[in-house]
């Protein structure tokens, strides 16, 4: 959270979105409307005390010494940040906070900093109380800056803390490979107890406009950054939006029933202290909105970060903990919804550090592919919210499907399952290997079809959602699947279409890759293109998306995100696979 400066924010005239602007969604426009309304508004003027901060580099300078502390330690190890500066003193910890003024929390006076100090100690005993000693001043004395009990003479406040075991805290056991379920069920237990007894925020019916307007906020800060694409910004903002109104009943609902709450606001792993007990330390004293949240979306800091940290079974292991100990998150899409936008935060945050004037420049190279990497998995968190799902990439052969449900699969990270590799595996031939006659027959066909909804069914199990590549030509291929994945969540089909001569090329460039899995060559692609049995009797209108797929491929990914981020605007409802009547 660092400055980005006092420059003028300018509209460029003519701005792009995308690569594909000339097929823009109404709800782009609206992202990019609301995005220049917002940037055009001037900053709040930053409320610095100058007779104080004149003096923040000598308390620097001072408190960088041993000789300083009244319990002399041998040495003092100090951290910066981008909001505080702490210093490590034998058994105590000093946190000085940075004379900063940002759009989301003022430190711009002694007087601020003294009461935001406050609001740290008083908010940390709720999760850390054997943390926090007290308030300390640094005054003038005798020629020389000391370390006093608060007082009129102040020029600067510092947090004092007990040091303690820094191995200790879950980021750092993550990292050593030593963090254990059982470490999670006690953090999950100890959040769940915390949420019942924090006090309620009282949001009524606006728990909606709230939501929307932190979430604005978090995107319109990221549009005047760098680090990230705007159009990549501008999807991301529109998924908010649609899956903010398809939940917006159990949004409202949530904070009728009492889930909005003073948390933490700042759930990250290398806040929470392991060990007899479970502390957790550091939470946002600088901005009630921040913390007073659903306690999903407080819980959901702490999933973001880990799988930020590669490990989401362990996410996984502290929700089931919270839940079993009467915590309530709300359902995992939920979750996962507020898991994506406080990656987006932090991203924000890195962006906005990266762009903060002085920053080093390797500094800034780091800031930059930190945002870049928490932006990409807020994506991969936003898949996660919209599941369960089911996604059929269907056509003829050379159509392009299979490489669009590769895109899919890479930007997702859902697994793929695929009608070739099926067959090969049945037959018994490596990938490479060309099948046998047979192996293309009615029948074998259709325990390809068979096998490949088993093997859909079994990933929907356990990842929530896969990717299905194959042709579905006939209706007897499509019953075959639909029948060994009865109960699951109907599918979603997108037929690839593409020109004729397209299709051909890409046959006879197909031909001649040894490493190809499918079989037809140009003439079978001619020949199964035209004997492709139309999906409208079989496949509801309302699932059935047909795409032109003669574009680059990145291109239809889009689309294919587009289509399903509109569908996730609409009110969720039960989704099952209805066998009885049609296919889907």
């Amino acid at each position: 959270m660092t400055a980005r400066g006092d420059r003028d924010l300018e509209v460029p005239a003519e701005p792009t979105l995308f690569e594909h602007n000339d097929r823009l969604t109404r709800g782009d426009l609206w992202a990019w409307r609301d995005a220049v309304d917002r940037t055009t508004r001037p900053l709040a003027p930053a409320n610095h005390d100058s007779a104080g901060n004149s003096d923040f580099g000598s308390v620097v300078a001072a408190m960088s010494d041993p000789e300083f502390y009244p319990h002399a330690p041998d040495t003092v190890d100090v951290r910066e940040t981008h909001i505080s500066w702490v210093f490590l003193a034998g058994d105590r910890a000093y946190k000085l906070k940075k004379p900063v003024v940002l759009p989301f929390f003022d430190y711009g006076s002694v007087a601020r900093r003294r009461e935001m100090c406050e609001r740290e100690i008083e908010l940390n005993h709720r999760l850390a109380g054997e943390l926090y000693l007290g308030l300390r001043a640094i005054v003038r004395r005798d020629g020389r800056l000391q370390l006093a009990p608060a007082g009129p003479d102040a020029i600067e406040h510092v947090v004092e803390m007990r040091r303690f075991d820094e191995t200790a805290t879950l980021a750092a056991l993550v990292a050593a490979g030593r963090a254990t379920p059982e470490m999670l069920v006690a953090v999950g237990r100890r959040l769940a107890a915390f949420h019942a007894n924090a006090d309620s925020y009282p949001v009524g019916g606006e728990a909606l406009a709230r939501a929307t307007q932190l979430a604005d906020a978090n995107f319109e800060s990221l549009l005047t950054t760098e680090a990230i694409d705007s159009g990549r910004v501008f999807a991301a903002r529109r998924f908010a939006d649609a899956f903010m109104a398809g939940h917006a009943a159990i949004l409202g609902a949530r904070a009728a029933g009492g889930h909005v709450r003073e948390g933490h606001g700042d759930l990250r792993a290398e806040h929470v202290l392991i060990g007899e007990t479970v502390q957790v330390f550091d939470c946002a004293e600088f901005d009630a909105e921040l913390r007073s949240i659903d306690v999903g979306a407080d819980l959901a800091f702490l999933v973001m970060d880990l799988a930020r940290l590669g490990r989401p079974d362990l996410a996984r292991t502290l929700v089931e903990a919270y839940r079993h100990a009467g915590g309530d998150p709300g359902p995992d899409e939920l979750i996962a919804f507020h898991a994506a936008n406080r990656a987006w935060v932090r991203a924000k945050v890195a962006a906005l550090r990266a762009g903060a004037t002085g920053t080093p420049p390797t500094r800034r190279t780091d800031a930059l592919d930190a945002a870049s990497e928490l932006f990409a998995l807020g994506e991969r968190l936003a898949w996660q919210a919209r599941l369960p799902l089911t996604l059929i990439v269907c056509g003829p052969p050379a159509s392009g499907k299979s490489e669009l449900a590769r895109g899919l699969s890479d930007v997702s990270g859902l697994p793929l399952v695929s009608s070739d590799e099926t067959r090969e595996r049945l037959a018994g031939l490596q990938a490479t290997q060309r099948a046998p006659q047979d192996a293309c027959s009615v029948s074998a066909t259709e325990r390809t079809y068979a096998d490949l909804g088993a093997q859909a069914a079994g990933q929907i199990g356990v990842s929530g959602g896969v990717i299905v590549d194959a042709t579905f030509a006939r209706r007897n291929d499509r019953q075959a699947f639909s029948a060994a994945c009865v109960g699951l969540p109907a599918p979603l089909v997108f037929e690839c279409r593409a020109p004729a001569q397209v299709i051909q090329m890409r046959a006879h460039r197909r031909e001649a890759d040894p490493r190809r899995a499918s079989d037809a060559g140009p003439q079978i692609a001619a020949r199964l293109r035209g004997q492709f049995e139309p999906l409208a009797d079989d496949v509801a209108a309302a699932r059935h998306f047909v795409l032109r797929t003669d574009q680059p491929a990145a291109r239809t990914v889009e689309d294919v995100i587009a289509m399903l981020d509109r569908r996730l605007a609409e009110p969720a409802a039960p989704r099952r696979l209805d066998a009885t009547r049609r296919w889907l």
